[in-house]
């Protein structure tokens, strides 16, 4: 997982490094951090470019903090397309398309209840379940996106996508956010 983050923060840095050749005075590039997922306990980072006035493509990474016993979904990488149908450059309502790889791990506890030699009623723990799965998914969003003349975003999302492969009783991914951030 720690590669996977440093091949994200070292092609956004790229990225950000070929985009210094342009005139300063075009944006086309934000950074933001989705408030939603992380009071959830899933901090989440998005780096968004602008391909048109209308269009752009981005990716997101969240880690999951809690424990694996209070939340499953340990790691999620989330690119996308968005278009756009605001009057404001890449702003206002937003269509997205996505795609995941997403790790989940399960621990489950198996019990065995029974009545002892004196007919109390008694439980035993008997197995642990500790499976740890990745799997692709694709899906999509619907969200509005507003714009402050000193180039501060704030946006607020809401989709899911669909997993596909082992999962484990899971089968979709969030795609919900209240997101903050900063064109460049």
């Amino acid at each position: 997982m720690k590669k996977i983050l440093l091949l994200f923060f070292v092609c956004t840095s790229s990225i950000i490094n070929a985009q210094q050749e342009q005139d300063s005075d075009e944006t086309k590039q934000e950074l933001k951090l989705n408030l939603a997922m992380s009071i959830a306990g899933v901090p989440e980072l998005t780096y968004e470019y602008f391909l048109e006035d209308n269009s752009s493509v981005g990716a997101s990474i969240a880690i999951g903090l809690d424990n694996a016993e209070d939340m499953s979904l340990r790691f999620i990488l989330s690119p996308y397309y968005r278009l756009f149908f605001g009057k404001k450059k890449n702003a206002g309502f937003f269509i997205e398309a996505n795609s995941a790889i997403a790790t989940y791990r399960d621990i489950y506890n198996r019990y065995e209840y029974y009545y002892d030699d004196n007919g109390e009623y008694r439980e035993d723990s008997i197995s642990v379940y500790d499976k740890k799965t990745t799997n692709f998914g694709l899906g999509a969003a619907v969200g509005f996106k507003l714009l402050t003349r000193n180039n501060y975003i704030g946006e607020i999302y809401a989709g899911a996508g669909r997993l596909f492969g082992d999962s484990n009783d899971i089968e979709v991914y969030p795609r919900v956010g209240i997101t903050i951030g900063k064109r460049f």
